[in-house]
């Protein structure tokens, strides 16, 4: 049985289940404590671990073969439980027992939580990849004023970015040049810790998908209106797939086998000159955008990983 934990009504789960031919299921993190039951038994008899939907079916985790875990929700306590005290000791319990779950299951994972979690920090990724010979820009990350007033300075406002570390929906940020207007705002570096990045000119943005040993690269040809950041310009710009250089290939492949994870989306940006620079990883980044208009089989591919482990696995 492949075990799908994500989020309901997620297109691309539901994009990779279509290409399945083996029993799945989806799992999704907020539905426990409140409407998922956990059921772990350990004795001299033996051991025995399922999860009970709230349709009735029961997954006996021992049958899982292959895990696809993505974008996880936060998890849902009962509404009742309205004791600020009761619900912070509730959601602790919750967590620790999901993690523990989650933790015995010795079977293929599309990614490991603890790999996912660790190879999502950017500051992780640049060491990795610096490490592996991949070209990145240079890059201070702080909440020092003085140091970031610095940076910019001597890289001149215009050839500098910042960015997020991750975006949240109640504060999204998109990267952006530092401008002249940032500058009288620097101060307020010392709130939290930001990423600078020297601008890197670009040709093209790639965004590059890899499923263990298979690559699919794309290219994205967005407007010079959006040379900082080609997500605000996904609408109009023109997608196609691309070949990397074998090296590149070969070190991007380097960088998930260090970082321990079987699917990540990599952006990578190509100078006028010819250099691929990376950017940054994300263990569960989105690659329908890149699918619908490429062709590229990356549904599929997921799906093929997926069922070719889960019937590893069990025999």
């Amino acid at each position: 049985m492949i075990l799908i934990v994500s989020h309901e009504d997620n297109e691309h789960v539901e994009q990779v289940r279509s290409h399945l031919t083996a029993d799945s299921v989806v799992v999704d993190t907020a539905w426990f404590p409140a409407s998922l039951t956990l059921d772990a038994r350990f004795g001299r008899g033996g051991e025995s671990l399922s999860l009970s939907l709230a349709s009735g079916q029961r997954i006996d985790l021992a049958d899982v073969g292959a895990v696809w875990y993505r974008r996880i929700s936060p998890l849902g306590l009962h509404r009742d439980l309205v004791d600020q005290t009761a619900r912070l000791f509730a959601w602790s319990e919750a967590n620790e027992a999901m993690l523990g779950v989650w933790y015995s299951l010795d079977c293929f994972w599309m990614n490991r939580p603890t790999a996912d979690e660790v190879s999502q920090r950017k500051i992780r990724q640049l060491q990795v990849a610096r490490g592996l010979g991949l070209s990145i820009p240079e890059t201070l990350v702080t909440n020092d004023p003085a140091a970031a007033r610095e940076f910019i300075g001597r890289h001149g406002p215009g050839n500098v970015v910042r960015k997020a570390f991750r975006n949240i929906p109640q504060a999204p940020r998109t990267t952006a040049l530092v401008s002249e207007q940032d500058l009288a705002l620097i101060e307020s570096v010392c709130y939290t810790p930001v990423i600078f990045q020297r601008f890197v000119p670009a040709d093209v943005d790639l965004r590059v998908t890899v499923i263990e040993q298979e690559i699919f690269a794309a290219a994205i040809h967005s407007e010079p209106a959006y040379r900082a950041d080609y997500r605000i310009g996904l609408e109009t710009a023109r997608v196609v797939p691309y070949e990397l250089p074998a090296s590149v290939a070969a070190s991007l492949l380097d960088l998930m086998k260090v970082l321990e994870i079987n699917y990540g989306a990599i952006d990578l940006r190509v100078t006028p000159e010819g250099e691929h620079v990376f950017l940054e990883v994300n263990p569960a980044g989105e690659y329908l955008f890149i699918s619908h208009r490429t062709g590229q089989p990356i549904p599929a591919a997921i799906a093929a990983s997926l069922e070719r482990h889960d019937r590893s696995g069990r025999q």
